[in-house]
């Protein structure tokens, strides 16, 4: 029996310890067969085509299951990690067409706080305060700090997405492939428990290789360089389970369309240079000063602004006296990137895995205009060192560095040809090539 104390002349009633335990047991109970009743309709690694979903019996056997079933987890924290996602299963569809192949956002199966607060902190942060993003960055890299606060992020993080955690074990997919760190967090542990039984992968997506991707029990990993091979194997992991492949981009990146058929497809004058400035995909950063800047220039290239899902920068370029003399355009969400690229001459943009890799394997010289501090400078200095690109931190020096660079054939070419060097157009299907040969013969 529990006391309560008197407080004044009220005087509660006694409670009955044990009766009160087992009614929260009842209702923790109750809640729980709730949730698995809802999970066996809606929570599921493999949607059927998009954004639906489909019941876990549907998928456990039969003809929609007569190849391997893969589970590609990313995080929509950035653009990059779901675009990974995207190219590894169009490269597996391709190879396998049996197979079936689902990219799925890890945090639908997070609670809906952690969700938008997840998502939507990093995004705020690193637009509104990248340099309080790169801080944490760089606290997170240190030993002490890992060994201190790194177990309660990880209990916090796991406790999370234990839905995640459930469903895959549920579902026994063939291989998990993971493109963002949260799924590797998650599952590593029920992989070395012996739980998980199926293997687990992990594509780093940048060309740096922070501590949060190290784990113990992932099968293999598969990076950009070997830079960042030999970075991760000093967090821990075994050289023997580190293969460098490149970062996974979209299959057609690799097609090669044609500088002047390039231009011709997207209404570009085929005789005059062009320079594309991306800010991602939500157009971030003074672009329209820029595109003002490189209209500007003595040779008088045509400037090629992606805008994305930024309205109001749609505007602000389109409003520009270049914009209205046909010197500026403004596009928004394009899927044809890839054409873009292979149309421009000079590319200005963010410094984001993907977005770098892309630029290598067009082998269109970059110009990284204020890198989030973090993986993204960490991405420039690699492109820097490598002779692909130049990291500017003003628009002047973005000016300067595209006005030579176009003034200057063979420095151009020169830089084209490092970036042929350092790219990796097969990435997305050496990956899909390992992935699908592990896989147990019928």
């Amino acid at each position: 029996m529990v006391r309560i104390p008197r407080i004044g002349r009220l005087r509660l009633p006694r409670l009955n310890a044990a009766r009160w335990r087992a009614r929260l047991r009842a209702q923790r109970a109750w809640w729980r067969r709730r949730l698995r009743a809802l999970a066996r309709n809606r929570e599921v690694l493999f949607p059927a085509a998009g954004g639906g979903v489909v019941a876990v019996e549907t998928l456990s056997g039969g003809a929609s299951a007569a190849g391997p079933r893969i589970a590609i987890l990313h995080a929509t924290a950035g653009a990059g990690h779901r675009s990974a996602a995207q190219a590894l299963a169009a490269a597996m569809s391709a190879l396998s067409p049996d197979a079936l192949v689902r990219e799925v956002d890890t945090l639908v199966f997070a609670s809906r706080f952690y969700r938008s607060t997840y998502a939507q902190g990093y995004n705020a942060m690193a637009q509104r305060a990248p340099r309080l993003w790169g801080a944490l960055y760089a606290l997170w890299e240190q030993q002490p700090v890992n060994r201190s606060a790194g177990p309660a992020r990880l209990v916090f993080d796991r406790l999370s997405l234990r839905r995640l955690v459930r469903v895959v074990e549920h579902e026994a997919p063939d291989a998990v492939v993971c493109t963002h760190f949260l799924p590797v967090e998650a599952l590593s542990p029920r992989r070395g428990q012996g739980r998980m039984r199926v293997p687990l992968y992990c594509v780093i997506t940048d060309f740096t290789a922070h501590p949060m991707w190290a784990y113990p029990h992932v099968d293999r990993y598969f990076v950009a360089s070997e830079e960042v091979a030999l970075e991760l194997h000093g967090h821990g992991v075994p050289r023997e389970r580190i293969e460098v492949t490149g970062i996974p981009v979209d299959p057609r990146f690799a097609r090669t369309l044609g500088r002047e058929a390039a231009r011709v497809r997207m209404g570009l004058d085929p005789a005059k240079p062009v320079v594309l400035v991306m800010g991602g995909g939500s157009g971030v950063g003074p672009m329209s000063e820029l595109a003002r800047r490189l209209a500007a220039l003595a040779v008088l290239p045509q400037v090629v602004v992606v805008c994305g899902t930024n309205k109001r920068l749609a505007r602000d370029v389109s409003a520009l006296p270049d914009a209205r003399a046909g010197r500026v355009r403004a596009i928004g969400f394009s899927d044809e990137v890839d054409v873009l690229l292979e149309a421009a001459d000079v590319v200005v943009s963010k410094a984001g895995g993907l977005t770098c890799s892309e630029a290598l394997i067009k082998r269109t010289p970059l110009v990284v205009f204020r890198p989030t501090p973090g993986q993204e400078v960490r991405n420039a200095q690699y492109l820097e060192s490598g002779g692909a690109a130049v990291h500017a931190d003003s628009a002047e020096m973005v000016a300067d560095t595209v006005a030579r660079w176009l003034g200057d054939d063979a420095e151009r070419e020169r830089v084209r040809g490092n970036a042929g060097r350092l790219a990796r157009p097969l990435a997305a299907e050496t990956i899909a090539r390992r992935v699908l040969e592990a896989l147990p013969r019928p």
